[in-house]
């Protein structure tokens, strides 16, 4: 109950700045933009002023490097505390509405029943685009809804200090199983939001559907579950990222006529 009410506040207060953001940012473009064409008409020579001219404004919004930390391991530990992880993000924007992005992350897995416990320390490391589909002409911000992609990797080591095996005819077998070494990769569709809260600022989630592409281990001990995707034996599994950013303002935000 604390957890739904928890992530419940953390969703409104998000969606709240954002729209109050895209306004303040809308109200502050129309103004500049004005200012903008008063000045261009006022230095325009009088044979000049009969040439009616459509004057687009294209709006760039800032390009740079963005680091920053991904809070959903926290979030999932109060909701599963099978897993504890901590997880780091980095975004460039190679153009206007493209973005490169890169994850990295730890991740220890705990599972223990009346026959079997299992421990699994491991990283991943994830690294794809961002498209922006947000029109950035009709609401002059800062601010991303996108959609993308991202190829992951991850390595762990796994073991199983205890388990037992139940056989009515040969009788019950107990045992253990070493350290050994699983490599995995898989693939994440996504989509979400990113808003700048305050100045080179930014907060954001986004939702995804992953996709288990292949794994190796040990005939011995099988992956209960691989560090950042999930349970081993569901190919399809969904995730979800909550994400506080800090941009370096390389470009900052502005509005070019064309």
């Amino acid at each position: 109950m604390k957890t739904h009410v928890f992530l419940s506040i953390s969703f409104s207060v998000f969606l709240l700045t954002s729209f109050a953001n895209v306004a303040f940012a809308q109200s502050d473009f129309i103004d500049k933009a004005k200012t903008m064409t008063n000045q261009q008409q006022q230095g325009q020579p009088e044979e000049e002023e009969t040439d009616n001219k459509t004057v687009k404004y294209v709006i760039v919004k800032d390009q740079g490097l963005s680091l920053g930390v991904d809070l959903s391991p926290i979030i999932m530990r109060l909701i599963n505390d099978e897993r504890t992880g901590l997880a780091f993000i980095g975004r460039y924007g190679l153009k206007n509405r493209l973005f490169a992005g890169a994850e990295v992350g730890y991740e220890h897995i705990k599972y223990n029943n009346d026959s079997y416990k299992y421990n699994s320390d491991g990283s991943f490391v994830r690294i794809g685009l961002d498209y922006d589909i947000f029109n950035n002409e009709d609401y002059p911000s800062n601010n991303n809804i996108f959609v993308g992609f991202r190829y992951a990797y991850a390595w762990q080591t796994h073991k199983s200090d205890a388990f037992t095996i139940v056989d009515s005819y040969w009788g019950d077998y107990s045992g253990s199983v070493g350290r050994s070494s699983v490599n995995s990769h898989s693939l994440d569709l996504l989509s979400g939001l990113r808003c700048e809260v305050l100045p080179n600022i930014y907060m954001g989630w986004s939702f995804r559907v992953r996709f288990l592409l292949a794994s190796t281990h040990s005939d011995n001990l099988k992956p209960y579950a691989v560090a950042g995707y999930g349970k081993y034996d569901s190919r399809v599994t969904m995730g979800f990222t909550y994400t506080v950013e800090y941009q370096i303002p390389i470009n900052k935000l502005r509005g070019k006529i064309k």
